[in-house]
């Protein structure tokens, strides 16, 4: 790993609403996706930040959106928010530029002591992820080589008291830690009140050196969670999600919100939002998000339903949805294929979008679209985001036609154009003589 270059830092501030502070982490996860990176992955860990350069980043934010803390979206490696002493000094900066923001802090839980607990709550609109994976001494300890942690798991018992809104997630590891330890771990977690649960099927490539999960796990998983929604209230997603539809199924209601209190239930599809069709999951919760006071037309049991929904615009709804595809990803991929209509357009997806990218361009047959299998990092990796250029060039190689047009997922590309491995997608261009457009 090389230090990320501030500009990169303010980038992810400005277009993602992302503050990174730490790439430190304490934990030694035998999971962790950082330790699976070979030299050449163009990835980049953070070295220590001053206070002018964190109030510099601070003013890049947006106060009208949530902020995030602890999570990247780009090749940054992020680490544990509260091994940074000045950690409540930084969220206090946050809360005195930006009053109403929430801000979202993604954490081992392990560093959450009762005076940290304090302060947040003192701060105000404080939503924790917290990464639990196990609630037991026997299952953290094969996680974490050899230690608990269980300071975590006691943050957790404790969060309720404050009245801090939280979500839990787990790495699913029944390989090492049994199937059993997962359920509990999923029941302490709805027990104590979690917002939502998250599921995460363990990822791993060809480089890595950890014990791996049996093949059909992805199968195993889905029924195992599918299961245990029967036996909780709180919403459970497994991720990522096995979509095959764009249906804006909702996946779970949030206790006492205001979906809850309208009559929302787990299984509605929403069909309509004051009398706009909803075209994917993911424009139904931003369309009902942006929105005050909505009229939702539900489909529940075969029978279509009315509700009323009463809300403050920007506010959640409390419904529960899988991610499938943003509506600005449809209108960018319509208007590629606009663009290039009187020439041959090959789009170029991972498998794990196929399913959903077919159902928007359905209409286009025209239009050709394959997906592309990650052949660098191999494994079970099946993402857009861990694509390569040279992952392109199998796939093309193999083709007996070129097309006069390939679209890309632009995911697969850093702002300058680069892959993980430092290669420009020009030399697609160069290479097979074709148009490339990144979308």
């Amino acid at each position: 790993m090389q230090p990320a270059p501030f500009n990169l830092l303010l980038e992810t501030a400005s277009r993602d609403n992302i503050l990174v502070l730490t790439t430190q982490c304490t934990t030694s996860c035998v999971f962790c996706s950082h330790l699976q990176n070979p030299r050449e992955v163009n990835a980049y860990y953070i070295e220590e930040l001053s206070n002018d350069q964190i109030d510099t980043l601070i003013e890049f934010l947006d106060g009208k959106r949530k902020i995030v803390i602890g999570e990247s979206a780009t090749r940054i490696c992020e680490g544990e928010p509260f091994l940074r002493e000045d950690i409540i000094s930084i969220l206090k900066k946050i809360r005195y530029k930006y009053p109403d923001a929430p801000i979202q802090i993604t954490t081992s839980g392990i560093h959450l002591e009762d005076d940290v607990l304090a302060e947040l709550d003192k701060l105000g609109g404080i939503e924790l992820y917290i990464s639990l994976n196990s609630s037991s001494i026997q299952g953290r300890k094969k996680l974490y080589r050899g230690r608990p942690h269980w300071s975590a798991v006691d943050a957790v018992k404790k969060l309720k008291g404050y009245g801090m809104e939280y979500s839990g997630s787990i790495v699913a590891m029944p390989h090492l830690v049994g199937w059993e330890d997962i359920r509990d771990t999923v029941l302490f977690l709805d027990e104590h009140e979690a917002s939502t649960i998250r599921i995460f099927m363990p990822g791993y490539t060809k480089f890595s050196r950890a014990l791996l999960p049996p093949d059909d796990i992805k199968e195993e998983l889905e029924g195992f969670a599918s299961e245990l929604c029967r036996q909780i209230d709180t919403p459970l997603i497994v991720e990522p999600s096995n979509i095959k539809d764009l249906y804006a199924v909702v996946e779970g209601v949030l206790r006492g919100s205001p979906a809850s209190e309208s009559g929302i239930q787990r299984g509605d599809r929403i069909m309509r939002i004051n009398g706009k069709e909803a075209v994917s999951r993911v424009d139904a919760y931003l369309r009902i998000l942006a929105a005050g006071r909505s009229e939702l037309e539900v489909l529940r049991e075969g029978r279509t339903m009315e509700f009323i929904l009463k809300k403050e615009p920007k506010a959640p709804s409390g419904m529960v949805f899988r991610y499938d595809i943003h509506p600005d990803t449809i209108i960018g991929i319509e208007r590629g294929i606009l663009r290039n209509r009187s020439r041959s357009c090959l789009i170029l997806t991972s498998e794990l979008a196929y399913n959903v990218l077919s159902l928007c361009i359905e209409k286009n047959s025209e239009v050709e679209l394959e997906a592309v299998k990650n052949r660098y990092f191999g494994g079970n990796i099946m993402c857009a985001g861990l694509l390569t250029i040279s992952d392109i060039e199998a796939h093309m190689s193999d083709r007996p036609l070129k097309p006069e047009v390939l679209i890309l997922p632009e995911i697969m590309f850093d702002s300058t154009g680069r892959d993980l491995l430092g290669r420009h997608f020009s030399e697609l261009e160069e290479e097979f003589e074709i148009i490339v457009e990144v979308i």
